[in-house]
């Protein structure tokens, strides 16, 4: 299982350019690693479209169950996982709403 260390994207992920890099991270390394683990250290703040932009779009291409096989979080504040909560279903309500 691979590694993310986020804390060099924060405290606050706010930036859409940074949002596609940690995306293109991610799905990257999904390609050749059957789990990562994405530690959230030293994140304080996420917007978001931030949160839908990375884990919305993995969440709809991986798929519910996928997802959270294939992804798990350390060290997130409560804040943090509220934040990727609500991006998740915006992405999910964008794809509804089509």
């Amino acid at each position: 299982m691979k590694t993310i260390e986020f804390n060099k994207y924060g405290p606050i992920i706010s930036d859409k350019i940074v949002g596609e890099e940690i995306y293109r991270l991610i799905n990257e390394l999904l390609k050749t690693e059957s789990k990562i683990s994405i530690d959230m250290s030293g994140i304080v703040s996420m917007a978001t479209f931030c949160a839908k932009q990375i884990f919305g779009r993995l969440y709809i291409s991986l798929s519910a169950e996928n997802f959270f096989d294939r992804i798990e979080f350390t060290n997130a504040s409560e804040d943090v996982k509220l934040i990727i909560k609500i991006g998740i279903q915006n992405a999910i309500e964008g794809i509804q709403n089509k």
